[in-house]
């Protein structure tokens, strides 16, 4: 019999491999190139009213470390440059596809993430704190429709995973 929360599970689970096979495989230039336009486009407003000049002179790293992904952001001008490369960093921000997925479709609190060590935020705290708050500021509302609901559903998958490996475990 078909059952369409097994596959979701299968789905979710075999998204980081997948992910990994395509951040190894893909040019870097490209995912350099999707991940700056993305970013730009994201935060338009910011980068025009200036609310981003706290990244001057800074680079913050972003590392998913489930699907070896890494990439530096940088202010550059109005425009935000990412590189793949490895950078110098004033703050490295660390965690899981699933964790950086429930931050972002606000279904996971960053500070619960830290103080349960999956998000780790290495060097500059102050950077941090100008990034969190900014990124609170915003919410997942900015994201185009479809891209916000298959976060949230994604979200929802990992939730009911981690619901049913916790009952498995006990």
């Amino acid at each position: 019999m078909f059952d369409i929360n097994r596959v979701n599970s299968k789905l979710v689970a075999s998204l980081p491999t997948m992910l990994r096979g395509f951040t190894r495989c893909a040019p870097k230039a490209a995912q350099a190139g999707v991940l700056q336009l993305a970013l730009n486009q994201f935060f338009r407003p910011e980068l025009k009213s200036g609310e981003l000049n706290f990244l001057s002179a800074k680079t913050l790293v972003v590392q998913v470390s489930d699907i070896t992904l890494q990439f530096a952001i940088s202010l550059n001008g109005n425009r935000l440059q990412v590189q793949l490369d490895s950078a110098p960093q004033d703050l490295l921000l660390k965690a899981e596809l699933a964790d950086f997925i429930a931050m972002i479709s606000n279904t996971a609190d960053p500070d619960t993430l830290f103080f349960r060590r999956r998000l780790q935020m290495l060097g500059d705290t102050e950077l941090g704190l100008y990034c969190k708050n900014l990124l609170d500021s915003i919410g997942p509302e900015r994201l185009p429709l479809l891209c916000h609901r298959a976060l949230n559903w994604l979200a929802q998958q990992q939730q009911l995973a981690s619901n049913n490996a916790a009952v498995v475990a006990n």
